[in-house]
């Protein structure tokens, strides 16, 4: 039986996943959110989900101690090592945003300093070295990271953010993408790409 709770956080990152979607942070089939259930449970996108047109009875219910449902997210693994190693954290997204991507191709990192909402949502930020998708190796360096840091950039992968909440994550992963327009915009003479 669900919940209220449960119903409510559902809807929440079906919300949070056509936010994505419509800002250009994700495109077509990519990405994925997660949110505690409890402290034993978290909600999870299925993999290859439309995020634009994700329904709430589609996500996943993961046990903390496993095993990941057949259908969950390619990144399920990340999302359950970052539960595990972060209990303060209450959801995860992981998007794409093409700025941040660009900027990290660069070998270079967004700086929350560089803006005042930067500082306020985004204290920190963690690089995660690349690894393949769906590794052991990513799941346990992400997780790591985002102990550390509210936000992990992972190197030609993309953002991972944790927060109280799906809202709070997607804050700063919007944080972050705006923060790495600024610094290619002042890279390139404020010339937008």
């Amino acid at each position: 039986m669900t919940t209220w709770i449960e119903a409510a956080r559902r809807a929440a990152v079906v919300a949070v996943g056509a936010a994505l979607a419509r800002q250009g942070l994700i495109r077509g089939r990519e990405g994925n959110i997660s949110c505690r259930l409890d402290d034993r449970r978290f909600l999870l996108t299925p993999g290859g989900s439309d995020k634009r047109r994700l329904l709430a009875v589609e996500l996943l219910v993961v046990p903390l101690g496993g095993p990941i449902p057949p259908g969950a997210s390619s990144e399920a693994l990340m999302h359950l090592e970052t539960y595990r190693h972060c209990p303060a954290v209450g959801a995860v997204v992981h998007a794409h945003p093409a700025n941040v991507l660009a900027l990290e191709t660069r070998g270079r990192m967004p700086s929350p300093q560089a803006l005042k909402e930067g500082e306020a949502i985004v204290p920190r930020i963690a690089r995660v070295p690349s690894f393949p998708p769906g590794s052991e190796a990513l799941a346990l360096a992400c997780a790591r990271a985002l102990k550390r840091a509210p936000v992990a950039v992972m190197a030609r992968h993309g953002v991972a953010a944790g927060g109280a909440d799906v809202w709070e994550a997607l804050a700063r992963v919007e944080v972050v993408e705006l923060l790495a327009r600024l610094a290619l915009e002042h890279h390139h003479g404020g010339a937008i790409l």
